[in-house]
């Protein structure tokens, strides 16, 4: 796995967000796509990435008052789809990022998370338990 190039087991780029957007309507766009973190583009320019996990501690009427803006990780690290998965992990590692942001010449094609890291680690030792 560690010497596949990461674009094999990402993510395609999902949904994004606007800076200006309400907190609310984020976390509730997540929760209907099913995903724990958006991409924050402006102009097509990446800003940050937005979290469930961040936006769901926020409650009621503070969730109401916010925008992604305020709530957002902002500079995520940015890899090529070529990279390998191994770089791309060390990546995280450095930047303390559960996530990676894939972008080829430029434009975004995908998101690289801890999930889809262990994902790929848990069908790898499904596959060699079928074997033996």
């Amino acid at each position: 796995m560690a010497d596949r190039p990461v674009c094999e087991l990402m993510r395609v780029l999902p949904s994004s967000v606007l800076p200006d957007e309400g907190a609310a309507p984020a976390l509730q766009r997540m929760r209907s796509e099913g995903v724990a973190l958006l991409p924050v583009l402006d102009y097509g320019e990446l800003l940050g990435l937005v979290y469930e996990r961040d936006l769901a501690r926020l409650r009621g009427e503070l969730l109401g008052r916010r925008l992604v803006r305020d709530v957002m990780r902002g500079d995520p690290p940015v890899a090529p789809p070529w990279r390998s998965v191994d770089a791309v992990l060390r990546l995280m590692l450095t930047h303390r990022s559960e996530a990676v942001v894939i972008s080829d010449r430029g434009h975004l094609v995908g998101l690289f998370t801890l999930d889809d890291a262990a994902r790929r680690c848990g069908a790898l030792l499904d596959a060699a338990a079928l074997r033996h």
